[in-house]
């Protein structure tokens, strides 16, 4: 049986590559994910294989990834619901299959061999996973991801790799009304348009911190910063160490659907004495409180009329340097940025979304590193 499928360049890209790990760095609907579907299930039918296919969460994969790869199955009329395990997230063909796998749990990862692997949305997923699937991958390694990665993130970093940009003008079965929305932004978000229009990495020109990168330090331990979130952001822990006018941070948690007690273990495993301070979001006084009697220095910040501006100016008086190892925290230092106003004028007041290690950054900031903490103790007389 011949089967036709149509594809982009992004599929003769994988084709006519010569280095084992090539990037595809991709504007909006540039179509790379779906080539790279194609051409993994090409390989599945031609020979046998055994494909891992990866992102962070089970539910992103659920979404994208899974859905898009049944529906070119279905297309070239092979799909069978007895092929694929729902549970396991696996499809089989013949001798070859191709699993479906998240980051969530660590240790699984070490388990895992594939002769092929596929990186979707590489920029959410931390080195250390990406390192125990990559020495476990025999053949091929792909990666996909869109241009808003910070320049500090280890995937930019990567030598020995061959990279591609594809755009929408790549992908030729796009409809007429998506491509005119996307042309309209070289005309209404220059920003954007560079993005997602034409696929290329963009500076942020707005900002709040000027920060590097450091991989050995000597400083004061000051205080843990703790944000709270759950479902929808996650719960964030952030150590901050002080050496003069440098402050050093280091991201320690940063998970979804964490409850009290799921917080309490993490930060065991971690040491942490009854004397080190942890500074929470004063949103949650009840779980502050129970953080407490579990044995913890848990303590809530103090809020003011106009906090957040405070505290980032506070940050804002330190040189401030962060961990290598901190990938969600150089994510959120890099991409956190002032609002513009209606007119396109840059305001003194940050953007709300990635900036939740930041925020526990800030608490320390506020409760520590202030003229009134520094000198909280002291009593000055004057004598005559």
């Amino acid at each position: 049986m011949n089967i036709e499928i149509n594809t982009t360049i992004t599929f003769e890209n994988i084709l006519e590559s010569k280095t084992r790990v090539t990037q595809h760095v991709g504007g909006t609907r540039s179509g790379k994910t779906y080539a790279i579907l194609q051409y993994l299930i090409v390989e599945a039918i031609k020979s046998q294989q055994t494909i891992t296919i990866v992102r962070k969460t089970i539910p992103s994969l659920k979404r994208t990834v899974i859905k898009d790869f049944i529906d070119i199955l279905k297309s070239i009329g092979i799909w069978n619901e007895a092929d694929y395990n729902v549970t396991d997230r696996i499809w089989s063909y013949g001798d070859s299959i191709i699993q479906f796998v998240s980051t969530d749990d660590a240790e699984k990862l070490r388990g895992i061999k594939s002769s092929i692997l596929f990186l979707e949305e590489c920029s959410e997923i931390d080195e250390e996973s990406a390192f125990q699937l990559m020495i476990r991958t025999t053949g091929k390694i792909i990666m996909a991801l869109n241009p808003t990665v910070s320049p500090y993130h280890w995937v930019r970093q990567m030598q020995d790799c061959e990279r591609y940009v594809t755009t929408y003008k790549n992908n030729p079965y796009l409809e007429q009304a998506v491509v005119k929305a996307i042309e309209d932004l070289e005309h209404t978000n220059q920003k954007k348009w560079l993005i997602y229009g034409k696929g290329e990495y963009a500076p942020n020109d707005k900002a709040i911190y000027n920060f590097d990168i450091v991989e050995e330090y000597e400083a004061e331990f000051v205080a843990f910063g703790l944000d709270w979130g759950y479902s929808q952001d996650p719960t964030a822990v952030v150590a901050v160490y002080k050496n003069g006018d440098n402050l050093y941070l280091e991201e320690i948690l940063y998970e979804k659907g964490l409850v009290l007690k799921d917080i309490a273990d993490k930060l065991n495993r971690l040491d942490i004495t009854k004397q080190e301070e942890i500074w929470c979001d004063s949103s949650e006084p009840r779980s502050i409180e129970e953080l407490y009697r579990m044995g913890f220095n848990a303590k809530a910040v103090k809020k003011g009329p106009d906090s957040i501006k405070f505290g980032i100016s506070v940050l804002q008086n330190h040189k401030i340097h962060i961990h290598k190892k901190s990938q969600n925290l150089i994510n959120e230092m890099y991409s956190y940025q002032y609002a513009t106003d209606k007119h396109g004028y840059v305001t003194d007041t940050p953007e709300g979304g990635l900036d939740h290690l930041l925020d526990a950054a800030r608490y320390v900031a506020m409760m520590k590193l202030t003229q009134k903490a520094t000198n909280k103790g002291k009593y000055v007389i004057s004598i005559r």
